[in-house]
């Protein structure tokens, strides 16, 4: 297995986060993809456009106490992995800001292991720089 992980600052309270990120489609949407939603609770599938393509995500686990949620990749559209589970966890960081670390473990699919790496990580520090534009950062 290959494994991804990006920490990240962002500058708002980890409430305020955890409201985008808990959210299964809202971080999405907030971060201004096409998002459709099915379902409610654990197992909700969201289903992202990527162009003519869609990835379809699986919420595995949502821990509001301790601001974690993990999701599985079904089908990964254009992104070059498989057996991919993916774990967004929220930390407090001084007074207003919020630790963002965002980790996984795939199986690189049709591209070298560093070329999973490279589009993972882009997908990861992409995500934390609209989330930082979210928050005015």
């Amino acid at each position: 297995m290959t494994h991804v992980q990006v920490d990240g600052e962002i500058p708002a309270a980890p409430e305020a986060v955890w409201a985008l990120v808990g959210d299964f489609g809202g971080f999405v949407k907030a971060l201004g993809a096409p998002v459709e939603i099915e379902g409610a609770g654990i197992g909700t599938l969201r289903t992202i456009k990527v162009g003519s393509k869609v990835i379809v995500e699986r919420l595995d686990e949502l821990d509001d106490q301790a601001r974690r949620i993990t999701y599985s990749i079904l089908q990964a559209g254009p992104f070059p992995v498989r057996d991919y589970r993916a774990t967004m966890q929220l930390a407090p960081s001084g007074d207003a800001a919020t630790t963002l670390t965002w980790f996984s473990n795939f199986e690189p699919e049709g591209v070298s292991e560093d070329d999973a790496i490279t589009a993972v990580r882009g997908i990861y520090e992409g995500g934390i720089a609209g989330l930082r534009r979210h928050f005015g950062g």
